[in-house]
């Protein structure tokens, strides 16, 4: 504790620079005399200290007591608005209201009991679960596969299931999943696939039933099909694709219409799930949509015998208001094995729903005879040009797989990509290059499921020419051992867009031709720009010469 030696003074010589040396002793550094001082500071300190608290308390009490008088006059006056409220509510009530009967048996006023929505969660009825692994490889993942079934009597919306693992008596880890349809009919069973933990040992694990609820708003309507679907397979992928047309009779606009394709194996056990939405949110009157889903394989020995699916799907009325269909009959089955497909195909969902009349034959396509030439390193290749023969119609995203053979020995594939569409008399040229074999000897191509469009066509008109050619000679060293030369051209030119509207993507292939119009070489331009209205960009690309001697040069182009 300090004490403020200006209020002390020295005795003898009046001067205040005292230093304190003691308990109530201070010395004077101006002439050395001792002063004692008489009180004791702590005493006096704590008599201040009282006086301070004495005068907070009061204080506080005397704002206590005015803080309580306020509180009183507003609830007075708030007591006689609400007096004064209802006694003009009684009067307006006599003079606008009914008389009050006369009869002593004058109806009172009904009060409806609460609805009970509660669903008892023992009617979801769950099948002994299996573990199983989805996907394939190292990348294949652990779920646990359980059936539910809805003895409830009632439509069930997002019911949900709950697994929690154990490894002997330790509890692991618990998992949530809701069953993979947005309405269960009564009835009706649906397979669930639950996460399981990862990298950790599970000996058990025990399934309750979350809390069961009905649908807010759901009425009995008409069942949902497909009016076009097939299911695919290419390798371990299965896809299930289809159509979905809105012809209810009554024009109403659907939503949230969501699908579940189940896999079945010989046995009637589940091999397969796939759940998805359809690519249209809100469907209108007479509008179609489609469905593209990839369904997640299990028990991958077992081959697929049979599959269904069913949809479930909302009505919306004119205030935005949806209400759930529901339809007992909505499961649709089919039997037997899916479509199969190269899985090198490029296949879309627009290529596997069109009709008959939207589908361009294949056997308007022609692969051009092999022509042998040799690579910058001195090793073979083989060249050849995939041309539309049709008169009229242009093919739509044409793709194939070209099967190579040496001999009678299979030397592998090479996919026909890249083009988003192919004129009558246009050729496209084609790399093929051994793999095991000296020489390609036949070929077989596979083609996807291809459209057709009828001319004019999709793509822009562009106007390409070739301004100038050179002939030149590289070198490429191989393995610091082995030099080897080879013959390229550079070709020039321009890229001129004569419409009225941008046009951007352009792509543009060059091919180098001998003098009887074989290809012996090409290159596909890269990072063409966008082109404005009547504006034209310069190109210039080396085109290796893979076979004889180049005479002419030919282009051909996409845009999108």
């Amino acid at each position: 504790m300090t004490i403020d030696l200006q209020t002390l003074k020295c005795g003898e010589c009046g001067s205040n620079a005292l230093k304190r040396t003691g308990l109530n002793q201070y010395a004077c550094q101006h002439c050395g005399s001792v002063t004692l001082v008489e009180d004791n500071v702590s005493d006096r300190l704590d008599r201040v200290l009282e006086q301070v608290k004495n005068e907070a308390g009061r204080r506080l009490a005397a704002d206590e007591v005015q803080r309580r008088k306020a509180m009183l006059r507003n609830a007075g006056i708030g007591v006689a608005v609400v007096a004064v409220v209802l006694l003009v509510s009684a009067v307006i009530g006599m003079l606008a209201g009914p008389r009050p009967s006369t009869n002593a048996s004058a109806a009172r006023p009904v009060v409806a009991p609460p609805v009970d929505r509660t669903i008892p969660t023992d009617g979801l009825k769950l099948g002994e679960p299996r573990q199983v692994l989805v996907g394939g490889g190292s990348s294949a993942v652990p779920k646990l596969l359980v059936v539910a079934r809805n003895d409830t009597g009632k439509p069930l919306a997002r019911a949900g299931i709950k697994a929690v693992y154990y490894d002997g008596d330790n509890r692991v880890e618990e998992r949530t999943e809701t069953l993979p349809v947005s309405v269960l009919e009564p009835g009706e069973s649906v397979p669930a696939l639950i996460d399981m933990p990862s990298g950790k040992n599970v000996t058990r694990q025990e399934l309750t039933v979350q809390k069961l609820a009905e649908p807010y708003k759901a009425v009995q309507g008409e069942r949902m099909t497909f009016a076009r679907v097939r299911l695919v397979q290419q390798a371990e992928r299965v896809r299930l694709v289809g159509r979905i047309v809105n012809a209810r009779k009554d024009a109403a606009m659907l939503s949230g219409i969501d699908v579940l394709a189940t896999l079945y194996d010989d046995a009637g056990q589940v091999i397969g799930l796939g759940h998805g939405y359809a690519q249209a949110n809100e469907l209108k009157p007479g509008a179609q949509t489609s469905v593209d889903l990839s369904i997640a394989r299990f028990g991958r020995a077992a081959a697929i015998a049979a599959w269904d699916y069913r949809i479930g799907y909302n009505t919306v009325d004119a205030g935005g208001s949806r209400t759930a269909v529901l339809n007992a009959e909505r499961l649709v089955r089919a039997a037997g094995a899916p479509e199969s497909f190269n899985p090198d195909l490029r296949l879309s969902t627009e290529d596997l729903l069109a009709e008959d009349s939207e589908r361009f034959d294949a056997n308007q396509l022609e692969l051009l005879p092999l022509v042998a030439g040799r690579s910058n390193i001195q090793r073979p290749l083989f060249l050849t040009e995939l041309v539309n023969r049709s008169a009229d119609a242009v093919v739509v995203a044409p793709g194939g797989v070209i099967s190579r053979f040496g001999g009678s020995k299979a030397d592998g594939t090479t996919a026909i990509a890249g083009l988003a569409y192919l004129y009558p008399g246009e050729r496209f040229p084609i790399l093929l290059e051994p793999n095991a074999v000296e020489r390609i000897t036949q070929t077989r191509v596979e083609w996807k499921p291809m459209r057709r469009a009828a001319l004019p066509g999709p793509r822009a008109p562009l106007e390409v020419q070739v301004t100038g050619t050179k002939a030149e000679t590289g070198s490429v060293l191989l393995n610091f051992s082995q030099r080897f030369t080879y013959k390229s051209v550079e070709v020039t030119g321009t890229v001129k867009n004569p419409g009225n509207n941008v046009v951007g993507k352009v792509r543009l292939w060059v091919s180098l031709r001998d003098r009887n119009g074989q290809l012996t070489g090409f290159r596909q331009v890269q990072n063409l720009p966008a082109i404005a209205p009547g504006e034209s960009v310069p190109f210039q690309v080396d085109v290796e010469q893979n076979g004889r001697d180049f005479a002419s040069v030919s282009t051909l182009y996409q845009t999108e």
